[in-house]
């Protein structure tokens, strides 16, 4: 089963400084504005995957 995320690019209001992404992560109902880099927020989606995955088995 694969997932599909979308990411799109908030607008900057003509300031520098880190791009905000639009990222729903999973579990969460809404998409948030994360200004992480790309590569923390891929491992916060493998941590969480991890995490679901334990809590599968745990429970049976």
């Amino acid at each position: 089963m694969s997932e599909h995320r979308e990411i799109e690019r908030a607008s900057s209001d003509g300031r520098r400084g880190p791009a905000k992404r639009m990222i729903k992560l999973p579990g969460e109902k809404r998409h948030a504005n994360r200004s992480g880099a790309a590569k923390d927020i891929a491992r916060q989606i493998t941590l969480d995957k991890l995490d679901k995955k334990i809590k599968a088995l745990k429970d049976g």
